[in-house]
């Protein structure tokens, strides 16, 4: 069945609610490496966007993150700065990412992941370049790469 991208959008837009939702986050946005491309809730509320901007200017660091880890090479505290929230982020094929900031990013991991396989499928319908890794190569076949990593704070 074809959908429109506007009704991709609306669904991506919907998705990230959601997941924001289930973490009772306070932010959400889904950022590419080029930098914002969503955020819940939107621009112009006054929430997030002191931390969208924290966020876009962290844009290429943040994507260094699942391949340092893959790694074990050595990694800086790329939110750090940022101490009133925890992060929960999600990298979709090395070409998106999503990120919440909620209170506890580690139980909004477990309660996260179905939603977040529903907003893969709608990424990669709106925007088809997402289903490609990072070398270009196509993954109609197998399923997306979802690195998915938990950012906490120090509990007292």
């Amino acid at each position: 069945m074809f959908e429109t991208s506007e009704r991709l959008a609306r669904d991506v837009a919907e998705a990230l609610a959601v997941i924001r939702r289930l973490g009772d986050g306070r932010y959400a946005c889904l950022l590419e490496r080029s930098g914002l491309v969503l955020e819940d809730p939107p621009r112009g509320s006054g929430t997030g966007e002191l931390l969208g901007t924290f966020l876009a200017a962290r844009t290429a660091a943040l994507f260094g993150i699942p391949e340092a880890l893959a790694t074990d090479a050595p990694l800086d505290d790329v939110l750090g700065g940022w101490e009133e929230d925890e992060f929960l982020l999600a990298f979709l094929n090395g070409k998106a990412a999503v990120i919440v900031a909620c209170p506890d990013a580690e139980r909004l991991r477990s309660a996260a992941e179905a939603p977040l396989t529903v907003l893969a499928d709608r990424l990669f319908r709106w925007k088809p370049a997402y289903r490609l890794d990072p070398q270009g190569r196509g993954l109609f076949v197998s399923a997306p790469r979802l690195d998915i990593v938990v950012v906490g704070r120090p509990r007292d």
